[in-house]
């Protein structure tokens, strides 16, 4: 946790011409993303200097939506909802599942919702095996399916569908978001018209019978999974937090369908097979992001339906801050270099 003891602990330089000091007349739209995001850099930071307070990512912006239009009366509506998501598991302990960071902001009933606009939420749930593995396991991702009664427009603001949050001390990283649309009533059909969406897209136009599914992310996890008391692990495939096939691939634990229990010769057994299939350096990994930038690029398209984002450096800088020095070097390097260099095994 971090609070007002910090502040004689640090130095924050911010050289002009980034995102957290911006010239004039850059865009500043969508903030809260940002917000989230330094949270989770801040952290990494302190666990950096001292893995006591090492924490893995999780939860970092404020994903929301708005639905407008008008209904059949020819009132206007205007719907603007908060997602939550999965925070990150902390030295304390597991992350909430569906949780926010923001802690005066709640979760608006479902039925307010459907009683105020011409919408059914038609799930509503937390996503199983989406917060990352680990002794302390990452806060699932939310996943919700908004089915629309009147045509409109909607809009989406997200984060984290391209990168995922990492896990720490031997955590895995947790789960992507993702925004889908079923489109002409065929949710839940044999033939489902489904289009990927961007994380961040205004103007979809949606009709009667169009279901938004929208997914958060999950928390990365700290710590070995295969150290995760088995019961525990049991406990959550009974409450489906995790499944009976995610607890035999990230936890090595065998749960005995119906029952819940613990299958505690299988479990012995699997654990050591996977523990002895590690890498030899896996233990001096300290930041898992889930793979490189680049070979996060090469699966993007597989893994989530869109082409990989073009790096910024290969473009060329347009706008009042291409001039400042810290814009020139920084182009300068990362064209020399060919991008991030992610040391995920410090050593301090």
């Amino acid at each position: 946790m971090v609070n007002d003891g910090f502040h004689d602990l640090i130095e924050v330089r911010i050289p002009e011409g980034t995102i957290l000091r911006p010239v004039r007349p850059a865009a500043l739209s969508c903030r809260t993303h940002l917000l989230g995001r330094v949270m989770d850099v801040l952290q990494a930071l302190f666990g950096q200097r001292n893995p006591v307070y090492r924490t893995a990512a999780g939860f970092s912006d404020s994903p929301h939506l708005f639905y407008s239009g008008f209904k059949p009366s020819g009132e206007f509506f205007l719907l603007y909802q908060i997602g939550f998501g999965g925070v990150p598991a902390r030295p304390a302990g597991d992350g909430p599942d569906c949780h926010c960071l923001f802690p005066a902001i709640k979760s608006v009933p479902t039925e307010n919702i459907e009683l105020y606009f011409p919408l059914i939420v038609e799930a509503n749930e937390s996503v199983a095996d989406s917060g990352g593995p680990g002794f302390y396991r990452g806060g699932n991702a939310q996943r919700t399916m908004y089915r629309f009664l009147c045509e409109g427009e909607v809009s989406t603001h997200d984060d984290r569908w391209f990168t995922k949050p990492w896990g720490v001390n031997g955590g895995e990283p947790g789960t992507r978001s993702l925004k889908a649309i079923y489109r002409n009533d065929t949710y839940g059909t044999d033939k489902p018209q489904r289009e990927v969406l961007q994380s961040k897209q205004d103007h979809i136009h949606v009709k009667p019978g169009d279901v938004l599914e929208w997914v958060t992310w999950g928390g990365g996890g700290l710590g070995d999974p295969l150290t995760r008391p088995p019961e525990v692990v049991a406990k959550e495939v009974h409450r489906r937090l995790v499944t009976y096939e995610g607890a035999k691939r990230n936890y090595g634990v065998v749960v005995t369908p119906g029952e819940f229990g613990v299958d505690g010769e299988a479990t012995e057994k699997l654990r050591k097979e996977m523990q002895a299939a590690r890498a030899k350096d896996w233990v001096d990994v300290t930041y898992n992001r889930g793979g490189s930038i680049e070979e996060l690029r090469k699966t993007c398209k597989e893994e989530t339906g869109m082409e990989a984002p073009r790096p910024l450096w290969e473009t060329e800088p347009y706008g009042p801050h291409t001039g400042l020095p810290y814009v020139k070097e920084w182009y300068a390097k990362m064209r020399e270099r060919g991008g991030w260099v992610l040391d995920d095994k410090i050593d301090l």
